[in-house]
């Protein structure tokens, strides 16, 4: 779960998209741009609600000088040209209000994975305490657990494509047993390996630092892929 800060013009509204993300378990701080934006260091995020687009720069560009967490803008106007001035002014992505809360979450949580699994892995400590798995899969919450520490929401077919890997760690998987695995119970799949591929490059987005240059998922050029843990 995270933790969430957020600025919001019309405090008075229920706003579905926070109270969403409330009732999934984050929990939310209103940010006062009053007093020091600086002591926000727990935060894992921050989300601006924009109303007028003045206010939503001047909010960037003031946050941008104290914090080093991603800025993500819902923006009321939903324009192109006002989407291009908040990225340049540093915001991590913009959506659209309009966009349905289920949908928000499940985006920022994919975000928010990705962000913490780059800030954190470089900084990891040596420890004397019994050895995490790499990789240990979650299947109430369709998720993956990383080192012990960062959970990654993931799709069924993502999570099968996993688990087909896990139990045969450092051994080849070909294309035509993921696509088994993936679609045995469905008529008329194409028999084409781009639909494992697409599966893999998701998943890789979803769990790795690198995707040129994966830690978990390797590719066997011709044959398959073959989950390389310690």
């Amino acid at each position: 779960m995270y933790t969430v800060g957020y600025l919001i013009e019309k405090k008075q509204e229920v706003n579905v998209h926070l109270n969403f993300l409330t009732d999934k378990g984050w929990t939310l701080a209103e940010i006062n741009m009053k007093e020091q934006v600086a002591h926000q260091e727990n935060l894992d995020a921050i989300i601006i609600f924009e109303d007028t687009m003045s206010e939503a720069c001047f909010w960037l560009m003031k946050l941008k000088k104290h914090v080093k967490v991603p800025i993500y803008l819902l923006s009321a106007i939903d324009e192109s040209r006002s989407n291009i001035v908040y990225l340049q002014l540093g915001a991590e992505a913009c959506f659209s209000m309009k966009m349905e809360s289920e949908e928000l979450y499940y985006t920022l949580t994919n975000l928010l994975s990705h962000y913490s699994n780059k800030s954190s892995y470089p900084s990891a400590k040596k420890s004397t305490s019994p050895k995490r798995k790499e990789l240990e899969l979650m299947p109430r919450n369709l998720s993956v657990l990383i080192d012990g520490e960062k959970e990654v929401s993931l799709t069924k077919k993502e999570y099968n494509a996993l688990e087909l890997l896990l139990n045969s760690p450092g051994q080849t998987i070909s294309y035509s047993e993921l696509k088994e695995k993936l679609w045995n119970s469905e008529m008329n799949v194409e028999d084409k390996n781009y639909r494992v591929a697409n599966i893999m490059f998701h998943l890789r987005n979803k769990i790795e630092i690198s995707t040129t240059n994966p830690r978990f998922i390797k590719t066997v050029r011709s044959k398959g892929y073959m989950l390389d843990i310690k």
